[in-house]
């Protein structure tokens, strides 16, 4: 499945990341996911993401790096597969 990368946040550890959901449908993270090739923790919410109109933003996920080293991998507007390793 893929995401786009919308923000990076890496003052803080652990780094998050924003990511908008491009494909439609259902997806679970486990301690193998990666997205974009690098390894996530298995957590997952949702940010308080609005649309243009104010309506909750359904389609913005909050990843969490497995490790803050992987943090060159990745960009703001990369798109990125959702992957089981």
């Amino acid at each position: 499945m893929k995401f786009r990368i919308e923000h990076i946040f890496h003052q803080q550890r652990p780094v998050l990341l924003f990511a908008r959901q491009l494909e439609a449908g259902e997806f679970a993270i486990s301690e193998r996911s990666r997205l974009g090739g690098v390894p996530i923790k298995p957590y997952l919410s949702q940010p308080r993401a609005l649309t243009a109109d104010g309506q909750p933003d359904m389609t913005v996920f909050t990843f969490v790096l497995a490790t803050a080293n992987d943090l060159p991998r990745l960009q703001t507007g990369q798109d990125a597969e959702l992957e089981e390793a």
